[in-house]
């Protein structure tokens, strides 16, 4: 008995491989797959950067509660980007350099910051908690305001990636926060929309009063 073809019964057609259908449809579905990581990466890079802003605008927040808690004032603001306080100043660019803390946001913009100018010339740890109840009790008004009427000690804020401040932060229109504005501001959790797209960080009267000695 001849067995030597036993097992070369298979055909051709049980060995070819992928059909050229089977290979148009995996090369459409492939193209579909590259179309939709296409769409998605810019997306992704937006979100990225908004968490990233975010975080920029947090750590500075504390810096500068830092800076009061270490030195028992708040700092004027800058009236140019050269980083140092301005006296007299209390809307502008953030004195990153005497508080120690970010320059620039994201999108390589430099941070905006407002102070209630009550807070500026304290002496130390106990005069700034003494402004600080002034404020809260009403002794003294204060001078700047988030969230439709929160007294605020300071706020921070970076413009965004269209790289202006937006309404209600900028008034005059100038795309920056500055003396010619009204010191109201929105809320730190404002959220991103086509028209507000500012990130803004805040401490209130009440809270640095609460960390403060």
């Amino acid at each position: 008995m001849d067995i030597t073809n036993t097992h070369c019964n298979i055909t051709w057609q049980d060995k070819q491989g992928f059909t050229l259908i089977e290979i148009a449809m995996v090369l459409v579905i492939i193209g579909i797959l590259v179309g939709l990581g296409a769409d998605l990466f810019p997306v992704l890079v937006k979100q990225n950067k908004l968490k990233e802003n975010r975080s920029i605008v947090e750590e500075t927040r504390v810096a500068i509660i830092g800076y009061a808690l270490a030195t028992g004032r708040l700092p004027y603001a800058s009236n140019t980007a050269d980083g140092t306080e301005d006296t007299g100043i209390t809307s502008g660019y953030l004195p990153y350099i005497t508080v120690g803390g970010r320059e620039k946001d994201v999108y390589l913009k430099t941070l905006y910051y407002a102070v209630d100018s009550y807070l500026c010339n304290t002496t130390g740890p106990t005069d700034l908690k003494n402004h600080l109840q002034d404020l809260i009790t009403g002794t003294h008004t204060p001078d700047l305001y988030y969230s439709g009427g929160i007294a605020a000690a300071f706020i921070v804020l970076s413009p965004g990636e269209n790289l202006v401040a937006d309404s209600p932060n900028d008034d005059n229109g100038n795309g920056r926060v500055d003396m010619g504005d009204n010191n109201q501001f929105a809320t730190p959790d404002a959220p991103v929309t086509l028209s507000y797209d500012d990130i803004l960080g805040a401490a209130s009267d009440t809270y640095l009063y609460g960390r403060l000695p």
